[in-house]
């Protein structure tokens, strides 16, 4: 008996080629979605991590504050651009913050040893290149929000008389500040990614923000610069919104109250 080939039909390849379509879409879906989902969760460790090793560096500033009794002490709580409005949820809040504490910097010889020194923690325009449009300042891609970076400068002090140059604003004037006798040490980012940053006292048993014409507090910052000004506030809290990057792909407000030491 003489045996024949057959083929396939022009329908089992349609048919064949349809289900290999589907298949592909469909693990193309998933795919698709479980790399969505693990750039989801790193974004949120990036920004918790992040956002919580800023806010721990501010703590420790705090916690070593000088007394404003022992005179050297230059505590100053700024009401930034864009916070005219109270709560930690202004967008574009960007308080700022200067004390005389104690912490460790560079000795000159590769290491570190602790000295009394001038810190100031401020938000400026974030400035990198690759994300800026046209040499401006870069916008984050959603929202067209301007990004901002968190920066914390130390000045060494080398004499109490260059405590003078701190006045708001935030940032000192470098050379200003230099030629008081300051000596700037370090200027790092703890946080490149933050659209805003409130800061609130503690006085009278309520929370105030800078721009309460009430308070006693704020009325006499810097503290520690004249005779007779009142003892420091008991507690700052700090209330700031970051996001993990330019795509904002996770974006989250962490707040904190800090102890500041007693007089």
């Amino acid at each position: 008996m003489k045996r024949t080939s057959r083929g396939f039909t022009l329908i089992e390849l349609l048919v064949a080629v349809s289900l290999a379509a589907v298949l592909v879409t469909v693990l193309a879906i998933l795919f698709a979605r479980t790399t969505s989902t693990v750039m989801a969760g790193e974004a949120r460790m990036a920004v918790a991590e992040d956002g919580r090793h800023a806010l721990d560096q501010v703590a420790i500033d705090l916690d070593g504050a000088i007394p404003s009794s022992a005179g050297s002490q230059r505590f100053i709580v700024v009401d930034g651009p864009g916070s005219a409005v109270p709560g930690p949820d202004v967008s574009e809040a960007q308080d700022a913050l200067a004390l005389v504490t104690s912490t460790t910097v560079p000795d000159g010889a590769g290491g570190r040893v602790t000295t009394m020194a001038l810190v100031e923690l401020y938000l400026q325009p974030e400035s990198d290149t690759e994300l800026s449009i046209a040499g401006a300042n870069p916008n984050a891609i959603r929202s067209g929000r301007p990004m901002k970076a968190l920066h914390r400068r130390v000045w060494r002090i080398a004499k109490d008389t260059g405590l003078a140059a701190v006045k708001a604003p935030i940032p000192m004037n470098t050379a200003v500040a230099t030629a008081a006798g300051l000596q700037l040490v370090s200027d790092d980012v703890l946080h490149q990614y933050v659209m805003s940053m409130n800061l609130e006292i503690f006085e009278g048993g309520k929370w105030l923000e800078v721009h309460d014409k009430g308070s006693i507090l704020l009325k006499a910052m810097p503290i520690g610069d004249v005779s007779g000004d009142p003892g420091m506030p008991r507690k700052l809290r700090v209330s700031m919104r970051v996001i993990e990057g330019s795509g904002e792909s996770c974006e989250r407000l962490f707040q904190r109250e800090m102890w500041i030491p007693a007089e």
